[in-house]
């Protein structure tokens, strides 16, 4: 698999939020509690980011985190076309299965970031654009 610099990268007292062409990675330390205040300050920064354009958020769970369920009434599923949760105990899984119908969006998990991003780069229109040359 080819390595795709990515364009920024916002550094947070809870995490980070990596930003590449058409997809975000958001790795949160395990004792955060996902709420609105830091829901807002993300999807502030996509948002100021992306503009309008559309993007696949992958939440990286390596570390595991707590999400509260109203933070997904924040999320535009027009712009956020999509949502991966990416973790590998069965514990992540079952919070995924539970976020999944607060969001009406394209939702998935998997069990490795390489599987994420691949899904999401099959939202982007032009798939073609991610080689140099």
């Amino acid at each position: 698999m080819k390595i795709i610099p990515y364009k920024h990268k916002f550094d947070y007292s809870f995490g980070s939020m990596t930003c590449y062409e058409h997809y975000v990675i958001g790795l949160l330390d395990s004792s955060v509690i996902v709420n609105n205040e830091i829901a807002m300050r993300m999807l502030t920064d996509i948002n100021n980011y992306y503009g309008k354009e559309k993007i696949v958020f992958i939440s990286n769970r390596e570390f595991g985190h707590d999400v509260d369920a109203k933070v997904y009434q924040l999320v535009n599923a027009k712009t956020m076309v999509g949502i991966a949760i990416v973790g590998t105990t069965l514990e992540q899984k079952m919070q995924a299965v539970s976020e999944q119908s607060l969001y009406s969006g394209s939702f998935s998990f998997f069990n490795n970031i390489e599987s994420a991003i691949a899904w999401a780069n099959s939202f982007s229109p032009n798939e073609d654009e991610h080689q140099t040359g």
